[in-house]
């Protein structure tokens, strides 16, 4: 008996040579060998078919009626095999030659051959190319190539602000007065570092378009090329943009937690049975209850511009916007995001800038660190404001400096 698999693979092997040379939309230009061909398949499927059929006639009863189609597929073949040779000069295509061997593979599918079996030289083929390719063919193409200058950033500031805080906040009284506090790392360490690195995110949108503006001031015309790093930071402040949206997102939700914790409630009653122990009726403190309450109002309006710097970020929603709109939003109000974000901040602190027992080991707080970027690119920002600077950066951009410095240079020559 002829195995199954040897010859489906045969015939389909040999169909795709007869397809090779005539080509799917052509005839073949050896039509008599290809007619020859596809007999010699057709032989091979009857003869297969018949031996199937004698090894069902052989078993139990119950598969008469699969041996009775059997029969019937061998005279199909026997029908196809005639008109083969009474039509051979009409049916030059490859596509119908194609079709008929398509039936007699559906036909003798029928008896019970699996799919995977009668088209194992598919399966095999398909699986090669997919997983036999050279390596070099998936390698070309990076996944997420506008990511990774953000994303690595990101993660390089949040590893060195968790160690800054985590040497002054843990390590710190830890060394000094023997206190654990190691509980606050999930949580209160963790949420120092999330606003800082939001903040930084949010100036590093920024911070590319004010040294753009410095290059075209030192050149004189915008069409001198930007140095490789900065075209590629320009390229890559949306992303910043969103990571600094993830940031200051989690930086929300891990403060609404704050009153959730079992450590804020002890701590609660502690300050409680001290007021009890100090017989004070009224522990209210003016100041920092207008710190608390304007700090978070910043706070949340900051989240909102950010909420909306991210949708607008959103290919179909930038899509439905003019190009005014669009840079209306992401310039305009993206700079009042970060002001909001650099006065949330400095409300946070108020007073802790003038108290020295902020700076452990000499080191400032978080919120200092925080703050610096954001306050450079506001203040650049600001002087770039200044008409003297808006208008020639406004001409450069126009290209009419490009044109009087040529007309000067003609001029001279």
């Amino acid at each position: 008996m002829v195995p199954t698999q040897w010859w489906v693979s045969t015939s389909l092997s040999g169909l795709d040579e007869s397809a090779a040379v005539g080509g799917s939309t052509h005839p073949p230009r050896h039509h008599h060998g290809c007619s020859a061909h596809v007999q010699k398949i057709l032989r091979m499927l009857r003869s297969a078919a018949c031996e199937q059929s004698k090894q069902v006639h052989a078993r139990a009863h119950s598969s008469k009626p699969v041996a009775k189609t059997s029969s019937n597929y061998i005279q199909n073949l026997n029908h196809w095999s005639k008109n083969m040779d009474q039509d051979e000069n009409q049916k030059r295509n490859s596509e119908i030659t194609q079709e008929v061997f398509g039936k007699a593979i559906m036909d003798l599918q029928g008896p019970g051959i699996p799919e995977e079996i009668m088209f194992s030289h598919r399966h095999q083929r398909t699986h090669k190319d997919e997983f036999e390719s050279p390596p070099n063919k998936y390698c070309e193409y990076d996944i997420f190539p506008k990511w990774h200058l953000p994303v690595k950033t990101a993660l390089i500031l949040s590893l060195f602000i968790f160690t800054y805080t985590f040497l002054r906040d843990i390590i710190h009284p830890f060394v000094t007065a023997q206190e654990n506090v190691f509980y606050k790392i999930p949580i209160l360490v963790i949420n120092k570092v999330l606003p800082v690195v939001s903040i930084t995110l949010l100036a590093l949108v920024y911070l590319p378009g004010i040294l753009a503006a410095g290059f075209q001031f030192h050149y004189g015309t915008k069409y001198k090329r930007f140095p490789q790093w900065l075209d590629r930071w320009m390229l890559s402040r949306k992303q910043f943009g969103l990571l600094s949206f993830f940031f200051g997102s989690m930086h929300a939700c891990y403060s609404l937690c704050y009153p959730l914790r079992r450590s804020y409630r002890y701590k609660l009653l502690n300050w409680a049975y001290q007021q009890v122990q100090k017989k004070k009726e009224n522990a209210w403190i003016e100041h920092d209850v207008w710190r608390m309450e304007i700090y978070v109002s910043l706070g949340i309006l900051a989240l909102a511009l950010l909420a909306l710097l991210a949708v607008t970020s959103i290919p179909s929603v930038n899509y439905s916007l003019t190009w005014r709109e669009f840079h209306y939003i992401q310039s305009k109000m993206g700079y009042l995001a970060l002001l909001l974000c650099t006065i949330h901040a400095l409300v946070f602190a108020w007073d802790k800038w003038i108290d020295l027992h902020q700076y452990l080991w000499y080191t400032p707080p978080t919120f200092i660190i925080a703050v610096i970027l954001p306050i450079i690119v506001l203040t650049c920002k600001v002087i770039l404001l200044f008409p003297c600077f808006r208008k020639r950066l406004q001409k450069i951009r126009s290209g009419c400096a490009a044109v009087t410095n040529e007309t000067q240079i003609t001029s001279k020559l």
